[in-house]
């Protein structure tokens, strides 16, 4: 036998100086995948929108950007601070893990747009998402400190995690009134009951049970309403672009649209019909 040829026993086995490392770097192969995974869910929601999805959202701001430009003298500056208001659905379907990382990254993207094209700006780079009952999928708002804010209904923060709103606004004082939708006699649901608060966000009304108040009745649309305790006191109902309507004794909400409501109201969402009572 020729001497110098390796022994096939000794081949196939493994010198154990070198296992310690192969698990070693395996482990960290297997870290980084996770990782990886992990990175990718908050990037790319698993069923992603064309609205919350970083890439398609960019363009868009750009925009928004570029609309409101000012000159001042030599220099251009930029609005710095940005909301981003979605319709009610889109609202609920984020987790706060994807509000945050929204944020951080549009933030982000924003300052190295103003920087790589030399504006100016008023202040620190702020981005508020949140929503407005009003709001058909998705409005972009770009302004300046001292703008005059555009009206909304709701206009919720979207988590404490401590990034900077884009106002902060005067004391208001807090108003809370109890609201009871009651169904007529014979009908197969119970009354539902919630807090409505000024200000805060508005109570949802629809089929999914994201909602404040739900009906499960497949004539009632997953998120159909919405109920507002404004400032004065008064309770403004919301159609949010339901399927099968809205309806205040007998006469239908436009789409989109809102009206007061009062104790005693029959309110009708698709073929659900409700008595509204509020109490202080």
């Amino acid at each position: 036998m020729n001497s110098n040829q390796p022994d096939k026993s000794e081949a196939l086995t493994e010198r154990p100086a070198e296992l310690p490392g192969r698990f070693e770097t395996f482990v960290r192969r297997l870290f980084e995948r996770i990782g990886g995974a992990m990175d990718f869910a908050l990037r790319r929601p698993l069923n992603p929108q064309p609205r919350t999805d970083l890439t398609a959202l960019i363009p868009p701001i750009e925009r928004a950007i570029e609309e409101k430009l000012r000159s001042e003298g030599p220099r251009v500056f930029a609005p710095n601070l940005l909301e981003l208001r979605y319709d009610y659905e889109t609202w609920s379907q984020l987790t706060r893990p994807r509000v945050e990382y929204l944020q951080r990254e549009v933030r982000a993207t924003i300052y190295e747009y103003i920087h790589n094209r030399r504006y100016g700006t008023k202040g620190d780079i702020q981005v508020t998402v949140g929503f407005d009952v009003f709001t058909r999928g998705l409005r972009i708002i770009a302004r300046f400190p001292g703008d005059v804010m555009e009206p909304a209904e709701t206009a919720a923060s979207a988590s404490d995690s401590g990034t900077t709103k884009t106002e902060t606004p005067a004391a208001v004082p807090e108003k809370r009134c109890q609201l009871w939708l009651k169904p007529l006699p014979g009908s197969r649901f119970s009354a539902v009951q919630t807090t409505l608060v000024s200000p805060a966000p508005p109570a949802g009304i629809g089929r999914s049970r994201g909602n404040s108040l739900s009906f499960d009745d497949g004539t009632v649309s997953a998120f159909h309403a919405a109920i507002t305790l404004a400032a004065n006191g008064s309770v403004v109902l919301s159609d949010l672009g339901s399927s099968n309507g809205t309806f205040v004794n007998g006469v239908r909400i436009a789409s989109g649209d809102r009206t007061i409501i009062r104790s005693g109201d029959r309110v009708r969402f698709g073929d659900v019909e409700v008595t509204v009572e509020l109490s202080d």
